[in-house]
């Protein structure tokens, strides 16, 4: 009898130790789906690194406030090393489309392991303060993907299909090709798939080659590349434009993040977020609300004692306060601020 119990009790310890890093969100808060609570994600990448990816679209995101991901071929690269290394200092992602741009599959093992970690090692070789953790498969054709995970925690692949809120498969995100060989190739185009995409509170990937006469693949014209930025500009609560790497990031923390109220005393409010996450990777401000309390007109908050915007907004006739927080970066006091 006193075996049984001994094996009851480490069999409780065991299920409170599990239980006690699972996903726990206080009944008080809500998490964004996506950032801003806006209702869908879009993200532009660019491979190859053709001449008008640098000398159109990068001033064009620059202009907008939009950042791109730039899936580069590090044997292509030459004399651009400068200019990816501005782009990526300026908030842009510099990630990887292997050395030499074969068929993943088409290749050997260790061809397939120099590729993928070249690759890698020339970036962040390049570009110091940045951290290479994403790649696309050259020709839409992967390798081995057990290989390519040692290396990168999320692959994007080409099925064209808008991916849900949360990637089946984070090695195999789907892309739609963009310009003159794919199904987008003018705003109205654009502008179809991104309301899909917000009705089904989905991540839409875009993929881009050549941009007008600079001899890339399926290239589009400049004038409907930046006509769809005029239009997530014009609606940027609906829609989030964030580079590949961000978006991975975003959903990783959003599906694991724990979100507590410690305490309330008064005007000031302690909120605990935490996750399971690397934190060296891991380390996006995630978007969470609370109803604001009774007799609070406006609000303010800090984490780890830094200041950190906050905004009043109404859903249905509810006032909620919205804050954008990093997982396991210091507890975060709101305070009443009216």
């Amino acid at each position: 009898m006193k075996k049984i119990l001994i094996i009851y009790s480490l069999a409780i310890a065991l299920m409170t130790v599990s239980m006690g890093y699972s996903k726990t969100i206080d009944s008080s808060y809500e998490v964004g789906t996506w950032p801003g609570f806006r209702k869908a994600a879009i993200t532009y990448t660019f491979d190859d690194g053709n001449s008008n990816q640098f000398a159109i679209a990068l001033p064009m995101f620059d202009e907008f406030g939009f950042k791109m991901t730039l899936f580069t071929v590090t044997g292509w690269v030459k004399e651009n090393w400068p200019v990816l290394k501005d782009a990526a200092y300026n908030g842009h992602e510099v990630a990887s489309h292997t050395i030499s741009h074969p068929s993943l599959n088409s290749i050997n093992i260790e061809k397939q392991e120099t590729e993928l970690k070249q690759s890698q090692e020339a970036i962040d070789a390049n570009i110091p303060k940045s951290k290479c953790m994403t790649i696309a498969y050259p020709n839409c054709r992967p390798g081995d993907v057990t290989l390519c995970q040692k290396y990168y925690i999320a692959a994007r692949h080409c099925q064209g299909q808008i991916e849900k809120s949360t990637p089946k498969d984070f090695m195999n995100i789907s892309s739609i090709i963009c310009g003159s060989m794919g199904s987008l190739r003018n705003i109205d185009n654009f502008k179809e798939k991104f309301e899909q995409t917000a009705s089904s509170n989905g991540w839409c990937v875009l993929l881009f080659h050549g941009i007008d006469n600079d001899g890339g693949y399926s290239p589009i014209p400049s004038a409907e590349l930046k006509a769809t930025l005029e239009y997530l500009k014009e609606n940027k609560d609906t829609y989030w434009v964030e580079t590949f790497l961000n978006t991975v990031k975003y959903i990783r923390e959003r599906d694991d993040v724990s979100v507590k109220e410690l305490y309330r005393r008064g005007n000031s409010i302690t909120i605990q977020v935490t996750d399971t996450l690397d934190n060296e990777i891991y380390n996006y401000p995630v978007t969470i609300r609370r109803q604001l309390p009774t007799g609070w007109l406006s609000a303010k908050a800090s984490q780890n004692n830094k200041a950190i915007d906050t905004k009043i907004v109404e859903v249905n006739s509810v006032k909620y306060i919205m804050l954008d927080a990093v997982p396991d970066g210091g507890d975060i006091v709101v305070s009443n601020a009216g």
